[in-house]
């Protein structure tokens, strides 16, 4: 499992570092930067067996608020913030995880991060995928592909499959996924379905021993 930070502390240790929460309560900003997706949805866990259920967040997130908060204090748009935290949002949750102490766990993730730079290099033509066809060879990629959202989510204790809700996905769209937790005893998982303007299923052909983070990324 990603090294969590509990909502309190990352409240705490972001004003340390000059993040602003306005006048309002921190918790209501948080959720709203969530639904913006410019974070993760919370992970609800007890720290120890004798504490109450709280929420946590990926420990990158404080890095994330200090990237937020130095993007709105350059005069950066809504928008404009949700391009620019786009094209980091997978490299930053993957790269978090490599200081794990778990051989299995550090091969998971750089495989999904070799296989996230040939897919990104394929979608933005500097990789030209083909597939052979008799005498013929056709491009995979016959147009330039765009990255439409990103962000992050995770298979729940003793589950199979989760649905992940986005109303960016559409009919054609191309959804990829990329675990950063060993999501033992299953083998394999994949996208399932695409609801179109609701979101997508990701599904394991077995249940998780433990909740599995994984980041997730649609192109057109």
């Amino acid at each position: 499992m990603s090294e969590l930070i509990s909502v309190e502390k990352l409240i705490e240790s972001s004003s340390e570092k000059g993040v602003d929460f306005g006048k309002g309560d921190p918790y209501n900003r948080l959720r709203y930067y969530t639904k913006m997706g410019w974070l993760p949805h919370m992970v609800r866990k007890k720290e120890d067996e004798n504490s109450d259920v709280k929420g946590h967040y990926p420990a990158w997130a404080l890095k994330r608020l200090l990237r937020i908060e130095k993007l709105k204090d350059q005069g950066y748009t809504n928008d404009e913030i949700t391009k620019q935290l786009s094209s980091t949002n997978i490299l930053e949750s993957i790269v978090s995880q490599l200081s794990s102490n778990d051989v299995r766990t550090k091969v998971v993730i750089y495989i999904s991060f070799v296989v996230l730079i040939v897919i990104l290099a394929a979608e933005m033509g500097i990789l030209n995928i083909g597939r052979s066809q008799g005498n013929n060879t056709s491009s995979i990629n016959s147009e330039v592909k765009v990255l439409i959202d990103s962000g992050a989510s995770y298979v729940p204790y003793n589950q199979r499959k989760v649905m992940v809700k986005n109303d960016n996905v559409q009919t054609g769209s191309k959804v990829y996924v990329a675990f950063n937790d060993n999501y033992s005893p299953a083998e394999r998982f994949w996208v399932s379905e695409i609801i179109p303007q609701q979101g997508f299923i990701v599904e394991l052909d077995a249940p998780t021993s433990q909740d599995a983070d994984f980041t997730w990324w649609v192109s057109n």
